[in-house]
């Protein structure tokens, strides 16, 4: 869910909140009071990580064999596993 920051107009207190993108708040969490919100615009982040002279073809093969290898595991965990009737 997205988080949206809101500011009240009563208090001029500002608090977060995590709620869909077609809800709204309608009272402050901070002095109860209705109607006083105003959604705070906010800029998106992306969380980017660094990667040093690696190719995204030999990072996308090593995913997929990281995960190969943890479905093997989750099998093998599977089998061994009992099961009352």
């Amino acid at each position: 869910m997205p988080r949206y920051v809101y500011s009240c107009k009563k208090c001029s207190g500002y608090f977060q909140v995590w709620h869909g993108m077609k809800e709204t708040q309608e009272s402050c969490q901070l002095c109860f009071e209705d109607s006083c919100l105003t959604k705070v615009p906010q800029m998106p982040t992306i969380k980017r990580e660094q990667i040093e002279n690696k190719d995204v073809g030999d990072m996308t093969n090593n995913y997929i064999e990281e995960n190969q290898q943890l479905l093997k595991e989750m099998k093998k965990e599977a089998r061994n596993q009992t099961y009352d009737d």
